[in-house]
């Protein structure tokens, strides 16, 4: 038997049947301050990881995961089409993380709808797209087939824009294109989705790629890019740089020049905010270790004073400095692993009546999302547990000081 861990045990079950003193009310507290430093700790972790989830996926959604467009031009523009014939199409989709791959064109215009005015920009995509991020964010009707030639003229647009414009879903919309005459487009508004991403969104009308390849007078291979969708959980810069290698390596004469680019280089504004959030959250774990250790640290030199007489008895009878604080140190750990399980406890509860009953809200126009999104990385929270516990446990090292520092002959008393 463990004789450090028989004497810790047999030391405070005697202690909790005695009058409560100044030792049982700083366990508490340490207590009390571990379980908050974990709650914290854990809510921290699944919110930021829950605008990370949803904004990647939001950007991710419009733009795809990588894109494939004419060296430096933007992305939405059609001033220089690419070919989608190219021949290493095959060797992309080899690639085990690529999900699907579409071609998308481009073309901006003019909305003129009960006295109001708007530009927007159509986003011409192909019968095999993937509607799966579109599906989720439908608010009303329908989205469109566009393997149906009947549904050339159908169009998806956003929440914002229909209210901007009092457009209302089956209404047929006016676009304007300018060129060297204005031309006119009539498309009825299919479906209308909310992705709460304005800066994006609010100009954002999906269409046929036919309709925007007419548009723009181009031949059907014609595109201003192609987007792919990587698998959940894909590193994106390790696929775009497969992706480069296979462009160096397969590309032809025949094949168009193109630019390899990351969703993360089309929207920085937006990664740029949630790197921020991780600086931000970083602190908010480092704070909370250092509150916990340190409560802790305070309340373990509170129990060591308390049993200073037995420490002297244990040095008189011959044990070790570092033996007489792992007694201590049994206790301590003790506080910080129900404190752990409570905080977590706690934490994972509140934040499961957040995911799915939305209490906490918020303005979309500034946080991009209407309430506090959580996504739980089980992975991640144990290993913040399990650091969290050896930082508080280090802190606590610190008392073993005090306990050499102990004479028997001053602190045994013989009553």
């Amino acid at each position: 038997m463990n004789i450090n861990l028989f004497i810790a045990k047999t030391l405070w079950r005697r202690g909790e049947k005695c009058k409560k003193g100044y030792a049982s009310s700083s366990t508490y507290i340490a207590q009390i301050s571990v379980v908050v430093s974990f709650f914290v700790i854990v809510t921290s972790i699944v919110i930021s990881d829950g605008f990370k989830y949803e904004i990647k996926s939001k950007a991710s959604g419009f733009s795809g995961d990588i894109l494939l467009k004419s060296p430096g031009v933007e992305y939405n523009s059609n001033l220089y089409p690419i070919y989608d014939n190219f021949s290493f199409r095959e060797d992309i989709l080899s690639i085990e993380d690529v999900k699907s791959m579409s071609s998308y064109a481009y073309r901006s215009g003019m909305i003129k709808y009960n006295d109001q005015i708007q530009g927007v920009v159509l986003k011409g995509v192909d019968a095999g797209y993937d509607w799966s991020f579109f599906k989720s964010i439908l608010s009303e009707g329908e989205l469109p087939d566009f393997r149906d030639t009947t549904s050339e003229n159908q169009i998806l647009i956003s929440l914002r824009l229909a209210e901007m414009m009092g457009l209302k879903l089956g209404d047929e919309m006016p676009v304007y294109f300018i060129d060297q005459s204005v031309r006119v487009s009539k498309f009825r508004i299919k479906g209308i989705f909310d992705a709460q991403l304005e800066q994006i969104d609010r100009a954002l009308i999906i269409s046929d790629i036919k309709e925007v390849q007419r548009l723009n007078g181009w031949a059907p291979t014609q595109v201003t890019g192609v987007e792919i969708q990587l698998r959940p959980g894909a590193e994106r810069a390790s696929v775009a740089d497969s992706i480069q290698n296979i462009i160096l390596e397969k590309s032809n004469d025949k094949d168009s020049q193109m630019d390899v680019t990351m969703v993360d280089d089309l929207f920085p504004h937006l990664f740029d905010w949630l790197n921020l959030l991780d600086f931000n959250v970083m602190i908010v774990l480092a704070l909370m270790m250092l509150v916990a250790g340190f409560n802790m640290l305070s309340g373990l030199l509170i129990l060591l004073f308390e049993k200073i007489s037995v420490i002297g008895l244990l040095k008189a009878l011959g044990m070790r400095n570092m033996n007489i604080h792992g007694i201590f140190m049994y206790k301590g750990f003790r506080i910080v692993l129900s404190g752990m399980i409570i905080g977590n406890v706690a934490a994972l509860t509140t934040a499961l009546l957040q995911k799915y009953l939305h209490i906490i809200k918020l303005d979309p126009e500034n946080y991009f999302v209407k309430a506090v999104p959580i996504h739980f990385d089980f992975l991640k929270i144990a290993a913040t547990d399990i650091i969290s516990v050896l930082v508080i446990m280090s802190l606590m090292l610190l008392p073993s000081l005090f306990v050499s520092r102990v004479s028997p002959d001053r602190t045994i008393r013989v009553k």
